[in-house]
């Protein structure tokens, strides 16, 4: 089985197998769209993986890693035209919101916005997501327009609404790299 694994900055990748497809996309749901896309097409990976730091809603533990069931986006608004928030229309008018994991037995959900957020907000407060991360909606997106399955996996480096705790991300994910390559591995177990 070919596993593209991505991650916004190779930092995320150390430690990481290498047997697996890596990529660095940079930081943001644009950037890691357009590459997991090209990547997928060419390497015709069978399973994308969105990897690395994201930061607590409130209910994760700090230095925990974690799988999650789904992702949505939080950059998707179209409320003026009465479509909920996280949800987009495709290029058939479909509506797309949430993109579910292959992960069935997480319960967990993860939120992807381009914008860093060291306080928390209303919007996503409505949500009702466990975390929030920069680039794994993306690989979601580019893993549906293959059809192939996809992983969120992340470490969590601070929790959103501590602005104490975003000097400490680079430090908290060296710190967790152990954590986040295990539920890397149990997740790719349950597909």
């Amino acid at each position: 089985m070919k596993v593209l694994v991505v991650a916004s900055d190779r930092s995320e990748l150390k430690g990481l197998s290498d047997g697996y497809i890596k990529v660095v996309s940079g930081v943001g749901s644009l950037l890691s769209a357009a590459v997991a896309s090209r990547e997928i097409a060419l390497s015709k990976a069978d399973v994308a993986l969105s990897i690395g730091s994201a930061g607590s809603l409130g209910k994760l533990e700090k230095g925990s890693a974690y799988s999650f069931s789904s992702v949505q986006s939080l950059d998707q608004d179209l409320r003026a035209f009465r479509i909920a928030l996280g949800k987009t229309l495709d290029s058939r008018r479909t509506t797309v919101g949430e993109i579910f994991t292959s992960d069935a037995s997480s319960s967990l959900k993860l939120l992807s916005s381009s914008r860093f957020y060291s306080t928390s907000n209303s919007d996503i407060e409505s949500l009702s997501s466990d975390a929030i991360d920069m680039e794994a909606y993306g690989v979601a997106v580019a893993a549906r327009l293959f059809s192939i399955p996809f992983l969120a996996v992340k470490l969590i480096t601070d929790i959103t609404g501590d602005r104490k705790s975003v000097g400490d991300i680079s430090f908290n994910l060296r710190a967790g790299r152990e954590r986040l390559i295990s539920a890397v591995e149990e997740a790719l177990k349950r597909i």
